[in-house]
């Protein structure tokens, strides 16, 4: 292969992941969503700050946010620095060498974050496997002078008929997940419940993929059968909280890569039965082609991005009007 095709194979198109969030109150799980955000005039407040005033560190990773004009209107791109010894590929000179810039740049990776005209509904796009995750952006939004008065949570859109079937459980009986190795740390200090035993769990381990499972034995007995009523009751409520609130952190490429409740739901009928829901399975993503482009003279991928985003968005609308509505 020549090098101008090897080279047009890599500014070619990629199949990316659309994955589709809601941006709601980060701490009143009874109330958690607003009216509709101006997200515009978020956007345009975000872009009056200088570029050091739009940076965040966590955990030494450095983050900058960047309103951006595209033909599909105003959104963002939120970077991370990468640091280390970068090393390119010099396909003229035919070797790699070290990657040096002009004047005072970084490599950054990108993700790109759409704003829908409804529900404060997101779209996002992750440009490679290290760009900035959900989580990132919702520290980075708190930590902005954006004109938002309270702190806002990022979580995973979940299909209408998973979270109808979480809101109208009798009881759940059983709940599992399973934490991947992640370098940072993913839950807040402050947290109770499932949170809390996630975030222990993820200190004391975290290079292991964790899965933590909560059950509710049977027993026998008149006696145990309501210690078991008790106990499903609690956990729903318990599941409940914890996918409130950090439900950013669910998905198919998210650091919980699997979520499952075994629920208790009232048939028809009048009878109870058993029913499993997967929030993972169930989270509203879209797989687009997006053309990358790449040498000398391309210019960003930011309007190829929020092109599929936005198309994404347009062919699960039906399905992200009733999430939204859906959650309880």
């Amino acid at each position: 292969m020549t090098n101008a095709r090897w080279g047009a194979e890599l500014s070619g198109q990629r199949k990316k992941t659309v994955a589709f969030y809601e941006v709601v109150r980060a701490k009143e799980a009874s109330n958690l969503r607003f009216d509709h955000i101006d997200w515009g005039m978020v956007l345009d407040n975000l872009g009056a700050l200088t570029v050091h005033e739009r940076h965040m560190i966590h955990d030494d990773d450095v983050y900058i946010g960047e309103p951006i004009e595209s033909m599909n209107g105003k959104h963002l791109v939120l970077a991370r620095l990468r640091d280390g010894d970068l090393q390119q590929i010099d396909y003229e000179a035919q070797k790699i060498d070290a990657l040096r810039l002009d004047g005072n740049r970084s490599v950054v990776d990108t993700t790109i974050i759409c704003f829908l005209p409804y529900g404060n509904v997101i779209g996002v796009l992750q440009g490679s496997a290290s760009a900035p995750r959900p989580t990132a952006l919702q520290r980075w939004l708190n930590a902005m002078h954006s004109g938002i008065e309270e702190d806002l949570a990022i979580i995973p859109l979940i299909g209408k008929n998973a979270w109808e079937k979480l809101k109208a459980a009798e009881s759940v009986n059983l709940f599992e997940m399973r934490l991947r190795p992640a370098v940072s740390s993913m839950f807040p200090t402050a947290v109770e419940g499932l949170g809390d035993f996630a975030r222990h769990a993820h200190k004391q381990n975290p290079d292991a993929l964790i899965t933590l499972t909560i059950k509710i034995p049977k027993g026998r007995g008149l006696s145990r059968s309501a210690s078991r009523a008790r106990g499903e009751r609690r956990l729903h409520s318990s599941v409940q909280e914890f996918l409130s609130d950090f439900g950013s952190l669910v998905g198919p490429h998210g650091v919980i890569d699997r979520a499952i409740a075994d629920v208790m739901l009232t048939a028809s009928d009048g009878s109870i039965v058993e029913d499993k829901i997967n929030f993972v399975n169930d989270h509203i993503t879209a797989s687009k082609q997006v053309t990358l482009p790449r040498g000398s003279g391309a210019g960003p991928w930011f309007e190829a991005a929020v092109e599929a985003v936005m198309q994404a968005a347009a062919e699960h609308e039906r399905d992200l009007r009733s999430a939204v509505s859906a959650m309880p």
